[in-house]
């Protein structure tokens, strides 16, 4: 569902969307959920809503952070690149947090480390530098975002972790996206006209199945896949994300996939691979609902 993401959205943008559009009428529909989710556990946890309320401002930030800072400059680099680059720049975010908890945590690097790291962006430039020379310079705008957003989004996940052991990571989650929803908002109403709201019956249906099966459900499913089989064998799942987003993107979207593709998801799967599963860093790289998303 997570991979299903940038096909979606590319298809929304053919349809006549913007980004702002498309991530305002997103948290729209997806904050419902997300509300009723948050009342759920405020009811039935009564012995947490001291430690929610001594939370609630740290994870809003992270939750505007990791929701719509990251959120948005993905969609908007998804405007000018292919879904597949898009998913592999992204891909590269649990690399970003292993190095950020190193200088900011002083957690220990896994074996490698260069090596993998070297291996996983020799596979984004791989792809980059063929969609670079086939589809014109706007990629260079559109991977910086990306990978821009594969920041931000790592930083929420490097400091979430802690907040998420003490309430837990569906109230975290939830938390986080309606703070996320009302900055959206607010943000929407103060840049573009509020009919813009108002789309057609097609462009409402893609959306709708961005914000429910890319964005709520995805996100409740990996945190049961966490608590059923453990981080390390949700991470590892996860990495099969790119190949799929790759699949989708030549059958739907009719995009290009060469051996320059091939070669470039193997090393930056690869390299993930190796990385999540000896040093079991999969918490930090699964905690989330979208990806970006």
């Amino acid at each position: 569902m997570f991979s299903l993401k940038p096909i979606l959205i590319k298809y929304a943008y053919e349809l006549g969307l913007n980004s702002e559009q498309v991530i305002a009428l997103r948290m729209i529909i997806a904050m419902p959920f997300y509300l009723s989710l948050a009342i759920y556990f405020w009811v039935k946890k009564q012995d947490k809503r001291v430690t929610y309320k001594a939370w609630i401002w740290k994870i809003s930030g992270l939750g505007v952070l990791g929701y719509f800072i990251a959120s948005y400059l993905d969609l908007l680099g998804l405007q000018y690149i292919s879904a597949q680059l898009e998913r592999v720049v992204l891909f590269c975010f649990p690399t970003i947090v292993v190095v950020l908890s190193y200088f900011i945590f002083k957690t220990k690097l896994p074996k490698n480390i260069w090596l993998l790291l070297a291996m996983s962006y020799a596979g984004i430039l791989i792809i980059f530098g063929h969609d670079l020379k086939t589809l014109g310079d706007e990629v260079l705008l559109g991977t910086f975002l990306v990978f821009i957003s594969a920041v931000a989004f790592a930083i929420y996940v490097v400091f979430s972790k802690a907040i998420i052991t003490q309430v837990g990571s569906q109230m975290f989650t939830s938390i986080a996206m309606l703070a996320a929803s009302v900055v959206i908002l607010v943000y929407f109403v103060a840049t573009q006209p509020i009919q813009s709201l108002f789309v057609n019956i097609e462009q409402f249906a893609v959306v709708a199945s961005v914000a429910i099966f890319c964005t709520v459900i995805p996100s409740l499913l990996v945190a049961e896949g966490i608590h059923r089989i453990g981080p390390e064998r949700t991470s590892i799942v996860g990495t099969s994300g790119p190949a799929i987003t790759s699949v989708l993107a030549v059958f739907l979207l009719d995009e290009a996939f060469t051996g320059y593709h091939g070669l470039g998801l193997a090393l930056i799967m690869a390299s993930i691979g190796l990385m999540i599963k000896p040093e079991k860093k999969s918490v930090e790289a699964k905690e989330q609902p979208d990806t970006l998303a």
